[in-house]
């Protein structure tokens, strides 16, 4: 990794922590958020040891997401797809960027049809948990389905999961907004998110960009 990229994931960190301390977040929610960013962070580098803190990362959320009534995100325990996605990766580092793949019309459209169809179930399951359909519910559904879609497809190694992840660092961001505003906590969480959309943005833009393809045509044609 080069070393703009260490200075930038140090400035993330640092965000972060100001933000939890200032914010009077608990130990943990940051801890939690500063190992999330960190996961985000390699994996969007295309680094896949970053995978081994996504496990550590799905662990603490679960139990955090228990800890503040979000139980779409407590039920989603990514550790499992954290393990897949790194022994997927394992191997491959430097042609990561070169195997993942945009998916074709099929695969677009069974990927909108099952997050629209997680969604209404989704819905109705946290509705009656919560008694009612509300802010929360909408929230927490909104940031599951990206998030379970958005790993689903990087396991898969489709790039078409960061724009997802994009999606899901904003449903993020405002699920633990909305936290922070109605239990006076996950500020951290919420800056973490902010964040992830960031990094998500950059993995975009470094999927689809000029580079993305001149690695994809090199790495075609050295198998050739």
């Amino acid at each position: 990794m080069e070393k703009k990229n260490y200075i930038l994931l140090f400035l993330q960190i640092a965000a972060i922590a100001v933000s939890g301390v200032f914010g009077g977040d608990t130990t943990f929610a940051l801890i939690t958020a500063l190992i999330g960013i960190t996961f985000n962070f390699l994996v969007s580098m295309n680094i896949a040891s970053g995978f081994l803190f996504g496990f550590v990362y799905a662990v603490c959320n679960g139990i955090l997401a228990w800890q503040t009534n979000v139980y779409a995100t407590f039920v989603f325990m990514q550790a499992p797809m954290a393990l897949y996605s790194l022994r997927k990766w394992h191997g491959k580092k430097k042609e990561t960027e070169a195997i993942m793949k945009k998916m074709d019309r099929r695969e677009l459209t069974s990927m909108v049809v099952g997050a629209i169809v997680l969604f209404v179930i989704m819905t109705g399951i946290l509705s009656a948990i919560n008694g009612a359909f509300n802010a929360n519910v909408l929230f927490d559904t909104f940031f599951f389905v990206c998030s379970v879609t958005a790993c689903i497809g990087l396991a898969a190694c489709y790039k078409n999961a960061y724009i997802v992840n994009l999606g899901s660092g904003i449903g993020g961001t405002i699920l633990w907004l909305y936290k922070a505003i109605t239990m006076e906590t996950g500020i951290s969480m919420a800056v973490f998110f902010a964040i992830v959309a960031l990094n998500s943005a950059l993995a975009v833009q470094q999927q689809y960009g000029k580079s993305s393809r001149r690695a994809a045509v090199e790495f075609v044609e050295q198998g050739t």
